[in-house]
């Protein structure tokens, strides 16, 4: 079974997006997915739901919606419904779980955003329930707006935001907790407009690139701001065996897809870019061997993305062959010339 996650569309916040929300509608359904699930953060606008809900008016498959914390900007989530409009639903054989852990702040100078990742106890006792008594090796997919496990804070300079965070789910772990004795469970997320995959034990982790990118900066150009993967989606399918794979797609075939050279101009340093690595995926490259991909934990790691693999300094790099082979969930080997 097929089917496609898709976040932080943005409406209204920059150039070209009605041209690429209708290119990026037209990718997804040409793999004919089962149906669809929108990761939230439609815009900021009322104008953003009028257009959203123009575009999608006319497709015949079901498309879920997680609430972001940009549905309270725009008033289509009133503040006092925000970390409440979880729910679940089964298609075919697959458990889906929504999960609302955007919750309402009151600015302040101390929190000056008005929302925070939480699951609150009313939160995690629906989940307990929900779960409660499913089989468990039923295929079982997880989706909240704000990453349930993530380094993003670090890299980017927010990890001191314990209480309320911005960036992450305050309590995350309780969540993973009660996803732990399940046999095949992903976790899909936006919010961070990057591409940020890995594993909590057993269970995957799928951070997703924004659909707007760099929020539509430079239109249909507008990579992604600290990993530049192409603006995309990401697209699922869960086999008999109950197996979840994902891959990335950019939504303009012209891009590249996997991966490609990057060199950081701040530091100078040269990374070949994986745009949906993870740590089990391998990168080679003929005459040198196995490429290391960064740690995301690493004070060096500051600013970056974590999908990026570091070339020695000096290496000639024209006319080498690059073999990466990404890992389970996506069994793909593609070789990139560089």
């Amino acid at each position: 079974m097929k089917f496609i996650y898709f976040p932080d569309i943005h409406l209204f916040q920059g150039e070209d997006f009605e041209k690429g929300i209708e290119l990026c509608f037209e990718s997804m359904l040409s793999h004919n997915p089962e149906f669809l699930i929108n990761g939230g953060d439609l815009g900021i606008v009322d104008d953003a739901i009028q257009l959203y809900n123009g575009i999608t008016k006319e497709i015949s498959q079901p498309i879920l919606m997680c609430n972001g914390n940009h549905e309270m900007c725009s008033g289509y989530l009133p503040q006092e419904k925000a970390g409440t409009t979880h729910y679940s639903k089964d298609i075919n054989g697959v458990h889906i779980v929504v999960l609302d852990v955007v919750n309402y702040n009151e600015p302040s100078d101390e929190f000056p955003r008005n929302w925070y990742g939480l699951a609150d106890d009313v939160l995690l006792a629906w989940l307990a329930n929900d779960l409660k008594g499913l089989p468990k090796d039923t295929p079982l997919i997880v989706v909240s707006h704000i990453p349930l496990s993530t380094t993003f804070p670090f890299r980017m300079g927010r990890a001191a935001e314990k209480i309320k965070p911005t960036n992450a789910v305050a309590n995350a772990d309780k969540v993973l907790d009660l996803l732990k004795p399940f046999k095949n469970v992903a976790t899909l997320h936006g919010h961070d407009h990057e591409n940020c995959r890995h594993f909590v034990g057993d269970i995957q982790i799928m951070t997703t690139n924004a659909v707007a990118g760099n929020w539509w900066r430079a239109g249909l150009d507008s990579f992604a701001p600290h990993g530049n993967e192409p603006q995309g989606y990401r697209l699922l399918n869960i086999d008999d065996a109950g197996t979840i794979t994902s891959r990335y797609v950019a939504f303009q075939s012209h891009q590249n897809q996997i991966a490609e050279l990057y060199h950081h101009k701040d530091s100078g340093r040269r990374f070949i870019n994986v745009f949906d690595g993870s740590p089990k995926t391998r990168v080679e490259i003929a005459n040198l061997g196995e490429l290391s991909m960064i740690d995301p934990n690493a004070k060096s790691s500051i600013g970056l993305s974590n999908h990026l693999y570091e070339l020695p300094k000096g290496f000639r790099i024209k006319n080498k062959a690059v073999d990466i082979f990404m890992d389970d969930t996506h069994s793909t080997h593609t070789q990139l010339m560089l």
